[in-house]
């Protein structure tokens, strides 16, 4: 796994580093300034993991974060802050969770071990249609909609035509992670940038309508999957 830490307080950026290499299977890197990093990702670097300092300058952490995000959707990204008041924002960039300072070992060997049961899950839809069985994991579907008897999954870059209806598809999705906003829409909340209870964008630029009747019910599932990657 290759780790990529930003900090502008030395002694906090060895700190962590020295608690991230006693991980296994893990490659470190540290960066003192954003523009380091951003330099990285410019070049074509890549990383599974941004552990990134909020209060930074001249981009503080989530300003990076926003410039990383429109290159690199998948990258997991984790926050080192002094408060809670860029939550809101951080659920934008898809924030995988805030550690508080001061961090401790064994915070941070906790998240690491949500990293890896991320990375790692499982959690695998076997789906059969008249030609194959195709194996699909829940954190690549983007978005799924119904079409007449069908359904289009939208999986990454690829659309995938299944012969079955959206109910159906919905009793297989993890529901902490997947919503029902419309009778023909499904989207995976890890996707979606913007959202109010009429309305919601994802990563993808794709908009579309929230039902009157599941605004409030959407709302209360975007929170709660906000205050799932708050957990210390």
């Amino acid at each position: 796994m290759k780790i990529a830490i930003c900090d502008d307080e030395p002694v906090f950026l060895k700190k962590i580093y020295d608690y991230l290499w006693q991980q296994p299977d893990c490659s470190v890197e540290c960066f003192s300034s954003p523009l380091a990093l951003w330099n990285q990702y410019m070049s074509g670097e890549r990383y599974d993991v941004l552990f990134l300092d909020i209060l930074m300058s001249p981009l503080n952490g989530m300003e990076l974060a926003k410039k990383i995000r429109e290159i690199d959707i998948s990258v997991i990204l984790v926050f080192f802050t002094v408060c809670l008041d860029y939550a809101p924002a951080g659920y934008e960039v898809g924030a995988f969770r805030y550690l508080l300072k001061p961090v401790t070992k064994e915070a941070i060997s906790r998240v690491m071990r949500d990293i890896h049961a991320k990375l790692t899950d499982s959690h695998t839809l076997l789906i059969k249609t008249p030609e194959c069985e195709l194996l699909l994991h829940p954190q690549e579907l983007q978005y799924l909609k119904a079409d007449n008897k069908n359904t289009l999954v939208y999986h990454r870059d690829d659309v995938i035509t299944l012969h079955k209806g959206l109910n159906e598809l919905e009793a297989m999705l993890p529901p902490s992670t997947f919503f029902r906003i419309h009778r023909k829409y499904i989207v995976n909340l890890e996707y979606v940038r913007e959202f109010d209870e009429a309305h919601l964008t994802l990563a993808c630029g794709a908009t579309f309508p929230v039902s009157r009747r599941r605004g409030k019910n959407f709302r209360r599932a975007v929170i709660n999957y906000i205050e799932g990657g708050l957990r210390p």
